[in-house]
């Protein structure tokens, strides 16, 4: 069995192929500025890992409001690269805290990507502020191109 590996690995470097190597995880910051009506986002960031900028869509439903507590978004957020490089979609968890002012918070995850970001993985937490008419959320957290 050894010599068989031994045998492909020698092939396998003879012939120029190089096993693909996974890019380190990198610690990220990105932004997404939404608009509720009409219903638009845009996402920014520094570009070392995802694209710089591009815009965003969203599938979301809330739960919890009974509870008079707060609620919590379930969040499918779809990211659209400017530059033509693709999309990838997050799951955000975010909650609303009746008592805790204007803020959400809560875990995001790399669900899927298109494109370059089709191995995309990540994951990390969201804080939203309020605004006029909308909301500017902060992701922070880390990713990396499988």
């Amino acid at each position: 069995m050894r010599r068989t590996a031994l045998v492909v690995a020698i092939l396998a470097a003879a012939v120029g192929v190089v096993p693909a190597v996974a890019a380190p995880p990198q610690t990220t910051t990105f932004t997404v500025v939404e608009q509720f009506d009409p219903e638009s986002g845009v996402f920014t960031s520094d570009g070392s890992v995802v694209c710089p900028s591009g815009t965003s869509s969203n599938e979301t439903f809330g739960s919890g409001f009974q509870s008079d507590r707060g609620v919590i978004f379930h969040v499918r957020k779809t990211i659209t690269c400017n530059d033509g490089t693709g999309t990838f979609t997050l799951q955000i968890q975010a909650r609303l805290g009746f008592n805790v002012g204007d803020m959400t918070f809560g875990p995001w995850v790399v669900l899927a990507g298109t494109g370059r970001y089709a191995n995309l993985n990540g994951s990390g937490t969201v804080t939203g502020t309020q605004t006029a008419g909308g909301v500017s959320d902060v992701y922070v957290g880390w990713l990396a191109l499988r």
